[in-house]
């Protein structure tokens, strides 16, 4: 039934846009004196990229102190090629810019006039045929390394992307296109085939199921047999965790440089790949509670969808009962309850979420320690 339930989160979830706040990256301080005299100087703490609807690009950063002068560079490649772009002064806190590399994926450095610096790109995509396709990179972990840009990302289908989304995507340096959905979702709405990327059949629920189940009760109005809101996907990331197989398979891909670089989506990217995304960011050492900040960035992405898909809902089964209403708005939310049932499983079978990592998914110290090699900076 569970596994049921949580496919129809699956079917009903497409999603939406906006962008986030990326974490803090210090890359000009390699050497722990360099490090201390970086930060008594100053450093920069944080900084977002966002693109208007005209296409113009602004960063927004915050420092430590003023860092006087600074120099933004941009490359289509977050490892390097940097051209300079703009010259200005911290104290400005960003800078507006017409896109330096239209259609295609753009990264920025600033660099301080100290030395300090901090890389940074948007986080959503700006595709036109998703709408919750995301960068993982930039997040700092505990050990104050930086999750690359460009190497990691989550989405929605992608059945919808435009021959510019595609464009955009083959520049963009991806290997492998990680598919979590059932054959029933996929034989709705396929995947695009992308020249130049390996695409990966690995469905988290196994090969069937299509949440009809679900469908059914509310057509019925029998929402009590789908329990209290938030019920369906505190109890699907439960399962999620104790059939964790795609996982393990995801994990293995991340491992093989030849399928690095790599996106896994569901259909509306938030419960299946938002745990997917979860075990990536905790075994590359990024602290829980960033983790359930990026689960949660799925809610804004996906806001004007969620508000017309439950409008839409409420009309099509003609429902006056708030109860039923709350659990249609659950099944369309992320909320922070449905990740923390997956953590919560972990400690319970695991003993904890690295006892999860080791035990579950199969991760050894070493092979932590190659994914942190690979993943960070």
């Amino acid at each position: 039934m569970m596994k049921k339930t949580v496919l129809l989160g699956a079917a009903l979830f497409l999603v939406i846009s906006p962008l986030e706040t990326v974490m803090a990256n210090d890359n000009g301080a390699s050497a722990a004196n360099t490090a201390q005299a970086i930060s008594k100087q100053g450093m920069f703490t944080n900084a977002v990229v966002e693109r208007t609807k005209d296409g113009t690009i602004k960063l927004h950063w915050q420092t430590i102190a003023d860092l006087g002068p600074v120099k933004v560079y941009w490359s289509a490649n977050p490892d390097g090629g940097w051209k300079e772009l703009a010259r200005t002064y911290a104290s400005f806190g960003g800078l507006s810019t017409a896109d330096p590399n239209p259609g295609s994926r753009v990264y920025f450095k600033i660099k301080g006039g100290n030395g300090a610096m901090i890389k940074t790109a948007e986080r959503l995509l700006p595709l036109q045929g998703t709408t919750n396709f995301r960068d993982l990179g930039g997040y700092r972990t505990t050990d104050g390394k930086t999750v690359k840009w460009g190497k990691l990302f989550r989405a929605d289908e992608l059945a919808g992307l435009s021959a510019s989304d595609i464009s955009y995507l083959q520049k963009s340096g991806l290997k492998t296109i990680v598919d979590y959905r059932t054959d029933d979702e996929v034989k709705q709405k396929p995947d695009p085939t992308i020249a130049g990327m390996k695409y990966v059949r690995n469905p988290v629920f196994g090969q069937s199921g299509s949440g009809t189940d679900l469908m059914n009760y509310m057509a019925a109005g029998e929402f009590e047999k789908m329990g209290k809101p938030g019920d369906v996907l505190i109890a699907a990331n439960r399962d999620m965790v104790d059939h964790p197989e795609a996982y393990v398979k995801l994990f293995d891909m991340m491992l093989d440089p030849a399928r690095a670089d790599l996106v896994q989506h569901c259909t509306a990217g938030k419960d299946r790949t938002g745990l997917g995304s979860a075990l990536m960011l905790l075994a590359l050492g990024v602290p829980k509670e960033t983790v359930v900040q990026d689960f949660m960035l799925s809610n804004k992405y996906r806001e004007t969808y969620n508000k017309a898909a439950v409008g839409a809902m409420v009309k099509q089964f003609n429902l006056t009962d708030e109860n039923a209403i709350e659990i249609i708005k659950a099944l369309m939310d992320v909320r922070p309850e449905y990740i923390n049932a997956a953590f919560d499983e972990m400690a319970s079978k695991y003993g904890s979420i690295q006892g999860f990592l080791e035990k579950g998914i199969g991760l050894s110290t070493d092979k932590q320690a190659k994914l942190k090699k690979m993943y960070l900076e």
